[in-house]
């Protein structure tokens, strides 16, 4: 039974996947429902980056969000936001957007940070950010998506929620890419190493054993890290307890830098990076 009929038949079922106190903060009962409907039924696909429950996740980048974006990409001029406009295109015409009015172009604002991550990528780590990338949380496959485009890379592998993982397929076979990708569970996946990992909040948002687990699989071996963090500093009202501190990432992860977010789409937002180029400022 389809959970598209079961929402139907009980407007206010919750569902979720990992039990209380292990979930992230996008496993909240609502969400997952969104993706499963994008999965099993394509009208919901055709539309799902609309969907309110999955916009409280994923797909709310506003509109002014989205200009200072594509002010830090056009001032930057390091070929990325002309070099990727195809795939952006492309991006947008699947999942039906809000997309608003930048230049003359109807643009998602969603896809236009997704450039812009990529575009610190390469000032940090240069062209070349390795053949075998790790993203913990991937959303519906849009930066991996934007990677395969700019960076040659050879394996992709995105680390997220069964039924998340489900929508990551469909949404990238729904393009032809460059390199490879493979989705995996925490729980499935064997220890390895990366080039690089990679983490747009989603890190910062599962509670601290999945943490844990994710630095002892993922993190710990990877020559490269960036990961915007939304908890781990103290002024960061109820979530010092269930997240690990900054102290505690400190003694955990390999040695890192603290860059501050650009734009700051809140005030305790910050980025951790390591394995960059000495001197790289973003």
């Amino acid at each position: 039974m389809s959970s598209y009929y079961l929402t139907k038949i009980v407007p206010g079922l919750k569902e979720y996947v990992a039990a209380e106190g292990l979930r992230s903060d996008s496993d909240n009962g609502s969400y997952l429902r969104a993706v499963r409907d994008a999965v099993a039924s394509y009208r919901h696909f055709e539309n799902f980056k609309r969907d309110k429950a999955y916009n409280k996740i994923l797909e709310h980048v506003s509109q002014q969000d989205g200009a200072a974006y594509l002010e830090i990409l056009k001032a930057r001029d390091d070929g990325i936001l002309q070099g990727a406009m195809d795939t952006l295109l492309q991006s947008d015409a699947v999942g039906n957007p809000r997309k608003y009015t930048y230049e003359g172009r109807e643009l998602s604002p969603t896809t236009l940070r997704y450039l812009k991550v990529a575009s610190d990528l390469k000032i940090l780590f240069g062209g070349d950010i390795g053949q075998k990338i790790a993203e913990i949380g991937g959303g519906y496959g849009g930066q991996a998506l934007v990677c395969d485009t700019i960076f040659e890379t050879g394996e992709y592998h995105v680390f997220d929620l069964p039924d998340v993982n489900q929508l990551v397929s469909k949404y990238l076979e729904s393009f032809v890419l460059s390199g490879a990708y493979v989705t995996h569970t925490l729980n499935a996946a064997l220890k390895d190493s990366y080039d690089l990992v990679i983490s747009n909040y989603a890190f910062s948002e599962v509670p601290k054993p999945v943490q844990l687990a994710y630095i002892r699989k993922v993190l710990s071996q990877s020559k490269r890290g960036y990961l915007t963090m939304n908890s781990g500093r103290t002024d960061h009202a109820g979530k010092e307890e269930t997240k690990l501190d900054l102290e505690a990432l400190q003694s955990l992860l390999p040695p890192f830098e603290i860059y501050e977010e650009e734009p700051v789409t809140a005030h305790h937002n910050y980025i951790i990076v390591w394995g960059h180029q000495v001197g790289a400022t973003l």
